[in-house]
């Protein structure tokens, strides 16, 4: 039987990198081609017919939800996955109204997102909406890595996400990054770009295949917004300028966590 064929598309390399190796490396899947935004995502479609598309919703020029409706006029039998790092009921609705077949967080990859390329193969058809669960604030506490230099700050967001009801876990140099993400699995990574004579964005890199696969959102902080490009650049989910007000701390990673209440 031949594999089922895909296709990638977001703005982010790292993403589009990591997600074809992570699929190549079960036995039926082979990722075909790869497109960076809506646009180039249409003309690939065409040329490469592939079974299944996987779509980011956010992206800049034709963003998912514009695309797929596009594609699925284009190419009527194609399994279309909506992928995004917003976890709400609100995109959720948002993707299936556009045409998607299934919406698949980005956290929730590892886990959902191999059953959903094969049962949409097999049958042809459209998953239920209640296959993807949306967790909610009456879960178990997500887990917070705040990698922070500065001992007040480390505590002081420490102490406003603890009181949100999140697990934290302080780290104060990248050594002990390091060692805590080889020991638990994160939902949300929140690090200072410059941690004495290191660099957070250092360890990002050489972390993110890990991060990828484990499904953590990154949030990396710095008081010179002049690293914002840069972050984007390498995917980064958010940047955060110091001064940073703990409502916003907290708000965003509820929202990174999805921790709304629906």
């Amino acid at each position: 039987m031949p594999p089922i064929s895909v296709m990638l598309v977001d703005d982010n390399p790292t993403f589009l990198r990591v997600t074809t190796q992570f699929l190549e490396a079960h036995e039926g899947i082979a990722v075909i081609g790869t497109a960076d935004g809506g646009e180039q995502a249409l003309e690939k479609a065409q040329a490469l017919q592939p079974q299944i598309i996987l779509i980011d919703l956010a992206m800049p020029n034709l963003p998912g939800l514009k695309a797929i409706p596009r594609l699925r006029k284009m190419l009527p039998q194609v399994g279309i996955i909506a992928l995004t790092v917003m976890n709400t009921k609100s995109f959720q609705d948002a993707a299936l109204k556009a045409g998607a077949d299934t919406f698949i967080p980005k956290s929730h990859m590892r886990t959902k997102l191999l059953p959903a390329i094969r049962q949409l193969t097999q049958s042809g058809g459209k998953m239920t909406p209640e296959a993807i669960d949306i967790p909610n604030k009456r879960q178990d506490s997500r887990r917070i890595l705040i990698i922070e230099d500065d001992d007040y700050l480390r505590r002081l967001y420490g102490k406003a996400l603890s009181k949100a009801g999140y697990d934290i876990h302080p780290a104060g140099t990248i050594q002990e990054a390091r060692d805590l993400l080889t020991q638990v699995r994160f939902d949300l990574l929140l690090c200072d770009i410059h941690m004495g004579q290191a660099r957070g964005t250092d360890l990002l890199t050489e972390y993110a295949d890990t991060l990828f696969t484990s499904g953590a959102q990154v949030v990396m902080v710095s008081g010179q917004a002049q690293y914002r490009d840069m972050c984007e650049e390498m995917g980064i989910d958010f940047f955060l300028e110091k001064p940073v007000a703990m409502s916003t701390l907290v708000a965003l990673a509820d929202r990174l966590t999805a921790r709304q209440s629906l």
